[in-house]
């Protein structure tokens, strides 16, 4: 569908997909528009993947709603509507410089086979942009930055059973919950860690700091059976100049400690993440800032607390501006996720801008 459209308003489309082991086709768009000029590209990139909708929604989520000026839906700001407001903002519009597009399909669980596959797999294409407008972010300020994630998970082993016969059993449940009780305490270790980068405007701490999150629980299959093994997911976000291996090592070290001191036979997986970055201000990056000011109330510039695609453009040595439809109070992730349509409508006239004055 996305390059469908792009392709009916003048832009030359190539689908970029990925297949792996498992007979997943993971597509990725890339589109170029030529402008007046031949100085070199603009690129805008986005995502169109989603997170499950979950449970909550007053409406349906897989059906785009509107009240009261809003759009409601599962990846209405994140980030469904920035590509909508690219497409709307390109028809019946030649830009001045030349617009490349490129929207990818996993941004939400790490983006290996989405910008990730892409910049590796048609490398050149990214050759000659000047700088890239990563519509994946907040409205509220201009993002020079990203943290690092990792995503993983805990393991603890026991003896299961029959619910009848606790005592055949060493109940894992049990002891996950004491594991985690100790691992908890790496929340505040990891807030002690902050970078020489700005936090968003809404965040309570001045600089970005590390932050550790228990995500996920599981265990058992069935009421009346003990399991063999409990698991717990975690999130870790690290600072954006520092090294996955770094945030790594160090958690497995705590990690470590909380094995030992319970006496838990326990394992640790990391199952996906990147690295975060720091986006220097040079003059192109300032220069968005003006544009972005004549239609938005812009708190100055901040890295995001999230992850994102940003890394791996900016691997490639490009510029990358953090910009998007996301605000404070749109619920992102969230039941009942929606965009405001001035919102929308804004960076609609903001790309208009910056194809054209740019």
């Amino acid at each position: 569908f996305i390059a469908d459209s792009l392709s009916k308003i003048g832009f030359e489309t190539n689908i970029v997909s990925e297949k792996t082991p498992d007979g997943k086709i993971h597509p990725n768009v890339i589109a170029e528009k030529k402008g007046k000029k031949s100085d070199g590209a603009i690129l805008y990139a986005a995502h169109f993947d989603v997170v499950p909708p979950g449970e909550g929604w007053d409406t349906d989520p897989w059906n785009l709603s509107e009240r009261d000026g809003k759009l409601y839906g599962r990846g209405a700001s994140d980030d469904k509507g920035a590509i909508a407001a690219f497409i709307a903002a390109m028809t019946d519009f030649t830009p001045e410089v030349t617009a490349k597009a490129v929207f990818v399909c996993d941004e939400e669980i790490g983006g290996q086979h989405g910008m990730g596959f892409v910049t590796k797999k048609v490398r050149s294409w990214f050759s000659d942009v000047k700088f890239v407008w990563l519509a994946d972010s907040s409205a509220e300020f201009i993002a020079n930055g990203s943290s690092g994630v990792l995503g993983g998970e805990v393991i603890v082993h026991g003896i299961g059973s029959h619910a009848g016969t606790p005592y055949k059993a060493k109940n894992p449940v049990h002891m996950l919950i004491d594991f985690l009780k100790e691992l908890k305490e790496y929340e505040k270790i990891a807030l002690e860690k902050k970078s020489n980068a700005n936090a968003p405007p809404d965040c309570p701490y001045e600089k970005v700091p590390r932050r550790f999150s228990i995500t996920i629980l599981s265990a058992g299959h069935k009421t009346n059976i003990i399991p063999n093994v409990a698991k717990a997911g975690f999130d870790l976000r690290f600072l954006p100049e520092e090294s996955s291996s770094k945030a790594k090592k160090d958690f497995e070290k705590f990690f470590n400690r909380v094995v030992e001191k319970t006496g838990l036979k326990a394992e640790l997986n990391f199952l996906y993440g990147h690295d975060g970055y720091i986006q220097p201000l040079t003059e192109a990056v300032v220069q968005f800032r003006r544009f972005a000011e004549k239609h938005f109330d812009i708190k100055g510039f901040a890295t995001c607390l999230g992850g994102n695609d940003a890394v791996y453009l900016a691997k490639l040595g490009l510029t990358v501006i953090g910009f998007g439809p996301i605000e404070e109070d749109t619920r992102i992730h969230m039941p009942n996720e929606f965009i405001r349509i001035e919102t929308l409508e804004k960076i609609i006239n903001l790309i208009n801008d910056i194809f054209t004055k740019s």
